[in-house]
C-alpha cells in the first residue's frame, strides 16, 4: 500500500511540474518517433544492420535541422549580441592630464561635450538648434525652432470644449491662456534641447554640412542617430542607475538624467550610399572580412533639474543642469554566440552521419566480398 501511495504522490508531483513534464513528453515521443521506425526496420533488414541504418538516419536529419537552425538564427540559440560597459568618464574625455579621473585612451579626441556660444567656436560643440538657425531652410526653422501658439490653442480648446460643464479639469478664459502659456514655454525647452544626434536622424544632411564646415570636430570618431544607438543608449542607461552615481535613487530630488550625443567608432564599413555597385561590394566586403573590427560608442548624458510635478499634468520636458558634468559611458559590441550552438550541433551531426555511412558501406563492400568469394567456390 504504502508503494503505491508512493507512486502516486511521484505522478502526481510531475503532473504539476511543466518542466518534468515537457521533458518526459519529449523524451516519450521521441522514443516513440524513432522507435517505431527503428522497429519496422530492424524487422526487415535485422537488429544490427537497422540500428546501423536509423543512426544514420538521425544523425543526418539532425544535422540538416541544425544548419537551418544556423542560417535562420532559430531553434537552439546562444547568447545574444550585447553592449557591454566599459568605462565612465565625467567631465571633459579629450583632457588627457586628468590624473584624478583618467579617461581611456580611446576617448582622447572625442569632442568636449561643452556646448558653444555659438557655431564655429573651437574645442566645443555647437547646440543643434544653432545649427538649424545658421544652416536650415525655413521648413526647416519652422519645424526645430517655432512655436504655433495659435494651434496649441486650438487643440487645448478643442479638448476643453468636449468636457463636461461639471467636470474639474474644465478650463476657460485666463485658465486656457495659462495653459497655452505653458505648452509653448515646453515646446521652447524641446526645441533648445534638441540634441545633434537627434537632428542627424531627422536631417543628415545639417550635421554634414556642419562637420565638412569644420564645426563638428570628431576625429575617429562618428555622429551616431539617436536610433541607431538605442540598444546602447538603454544599456548605459541600465548601468547608471545601477552605478553609485545617485541616479535612480528615490531619495533624491535629482535622480535622472538627459540623454545627450552618441557617437561611434569601429565596427565593419557602412555603405556610403544606396546604389547598385556601393551596396554589392560593401556586401562583398564585409562578408569577407575574417573578424569583425571592434565595435565601440560612447554615449553621453547629463543630471537633469528637478521639476517639481504639477497634479493633473504630464511631466515637464527635463532640461539638463549646467552646473553638472557631463557623463561620457563607453560600451563596447559584444557579438555574443548566437548560432554557435546551432553551428556545433550541425557539425557533430554531420560528423557522425559521415561516420555511420561510412560503417555502411564498409558493410556493403564486405557482404559483396563475401557473396564473390561464395559464387567462385567450386
Amino acid at each position: 500500500m504504502g508503494s503505491v501511495l508512493s507512486a502516486a504522490s511521484t505522478l502526481s508531483a510531475i503532473s504539476f511540474d511543466n518542466e518534468v513534464r515537457g521533458l518526459l513528453v519529449v523524451l516519450l515521443g521521441s522514443a516513440i518517433l524513432m522507435g517505431s521506425v527503428w522497429l519496422i526496420i530492424s524487422t526487415n533488414t535485422g537488429f544490427r544492420l537497422g540500428s546501423l541504418i536509423a543512426i544514420s538516419a538521425i544523425f543526418g536529419w539532425t544535422a540538416m535541422m541544425a544548419l537551418l537552425w544556423a542560417l535562420y538564427g532559430i531553434g537552439l540559440q546562444g547568447a545574444r549580441p550585447t553592449w557591454e560597459v566599459q568605462a565612465i568618464h565625467i567631465g571633459n574625455p579629450s583632457v588627457s592630464d586628468n590624473e584624478a579621473n583618467p579617461p581611456p585612451e580611446i576617448l582622447d579626441d572625442l569632442p568636449n561635450p561643452k556646448t558653444c556660444d555659438s557655431v564655429g567656436d573651437q574645442d566645443c560643440l555647437p547646440k543643434a538648434i544653432q545649427v538649424v538657425r545658421v544652416l536650415g531652410d525655413s521648413s526647416q526653422r519652422v519645424q526645430f525652432d517655432s512655436i504655433d501658439a495659435g494651434a496649441m490653442r486650438d487643440e487645448v480648446n478643442a479638448f476643453h470644449d468636449a468636457l463636461a460643464d461639471g467636470d474639474p479639469r474644465k478650463l476657460s478664459g485666463d485658465g486656457i491662456e495659462a495653459e497655452v502659456q505653458r505648452l509653448a514655454e515646453e515646446q521652447e525647452i524641446r526645441n533648445e534641447n534638441l540634441t545633434l544626434s537627434e537632428l542627424k536622424g531627422i536631417a543628415p544632411e545639417l550635421t554634414e554640412e556642419a562637420e565638412r564646415r569644420g564645426w563638428l570636430e570628431l576625429g575617429d570618431w562618428n555622429l551616431e542617430t539617436t536610433q541607431a544607438a538605442g540598444e546602447a543608449i538603454t544599456a548605459a542607461s541600465d548601468y547608471l542607475i545601477q552605478a553609485d552615481l545617485g541616479f535612480g535613487a528615490t531619495d533624491e530630488q535629482s535622480n535622472t538624467f538627459v540623454v545627450l550625443d552618441a557617437f561611434q567608432q569601429g565596427g565593419k564599413p557602412e555603405r556610403l550610399n544606396n546604389g547598385v555597385w556601393e551596396r554589392v561590394s560593401n556586401k562583398v566586403i564585409t562578408s569577407t572580412m575574417p573578424r569583425h573590427p571592434t565595435n565601440y560608442t560612447v554615449v553621453q548624458v547629463q543630471r537633469s533639474q528637478y521639476k517639481e510635478p504639477v497634479a493633473g499634468q504630464a511631466p515637464a520636458p527635463a532640461e539638463v543642469d549646467p552646473e553638472e558634468p557631463v557623463i561620457s559611458v563607453l560600451l563596447r559590441r559584444n557579438l555574443g554566440r548566437f548560432r554557435l550552438p546551432g553551428i556545433l550541433v550541425a557539425i557533430g551531426s554531420g560528423l557522425l552521419f559521415l561516420v555511420s555511412l561510412l560503417m555502411l558501406h564498409t558493410r556493403d563492400l564486405e557482404v559483396r566480398r563475401r557473396l564473390e568469394g561464395e559464387g567462385a567456390a567450386p
